[in-house]
């Protein structure tokens, strides 16, 4: 767990007699009686940090409108554009930073956005597909390592997985994030060939290969709450 603070818009008052602690406009403002400690009003920072994760997270997830909204979605740390056409069929192609779903005219008006979703869906599980086979590949070759297979799935509370068979799963969602958050999640689960647990050697294993373990966590963390279609 990050020990790290969020950030926030500290004011004092003369007026105050407690620190208040309030979400507004997405962003956390404390107020605090004048000559307050700063150091205490942070430790009380960290002791809410769950609750105002928790919030902020809210906050974020109504003010800004889906990716499908935007016609815009993220693939790693690029954005492509949605261009939606009529067609006889329906079916997706990526065309430079262009994805174009093609929408069949038989289609009822009120499916048009499940099948813009379920086009957009099947696009990111292909390119998960061949992403995530070609990054086990290389991260396993690193580690000394070696899967028995790699499967892409829908997972809707893990990033990824790893059975005792030794087969890895990954979240397609991760598409969505950075590519080195990504990594980190590749290098985790190949963790789990030698620990199937999160103990200290485990950790350990996962620095040795992705510095990055922490701070991708942490990513993960803040802004799950979007990585929705």
């Amino acid at each position: 767990m990050s020990s790290e603070l969020p950030a926030y818009q500290l004011k004092f008052s003369a007026r105050r007699r407690s620190i208040q602690l309030k979400i507004q406009s997405g962003q956390l403002w404390v107020s605090a009686p004048t000559g307050c400690d700063l150091q205490f009003i942070q430790q009380l920072i960290q002791q809410k940090k769950d609750w105002i994760d928790k919030h902020l997270g809210q906050q974020q997830h109504t003010s800004e409108p889906g990716w499908l909204v935007q016609r815009r979605i993220p693939l790693f740390d690029d954005k492509l554009e949605l261009k939606i056409v009529q067609d006889t069929v329906n079916q997706f192609s990526l065309d430079g930073d262009c994805l174009w779903l093609q929408l069949s005219s038989r289609n009822k008006n009120q499916s048009q956005s499940k099948w813009i979703e379920k086009l957009v869906t099947e696009f990111y599980l292909q390119q998960a597909k061949l992403w995530f086979e070609q990054e086990v590949q290389f991260q396993q070759q690193r580690m000394s390592l070696s899967c028995r297979d790699v499967r892409v799935c829908n997972f809707k509370a893990k990033w990824g997985s790893c059975d005792s068979s030794g087969v890895l799963s990954f979240n397609w969602r991760l598409l969505m994030a950075p590519a080195w958050v990504a990594q980190y999640v590749v290098v985790h689960e190949l963790a789990h060939l030698v620990h199937m647990n999160h103990s200290k050697s485990f950790w350990a294993l996962v620095s040795q290969f992705n510095q990055d373990a922490a701070k991708a966590r942490l990513w993960l963390k803040q802004n799950q709450h979007w990585m929705q279609l």
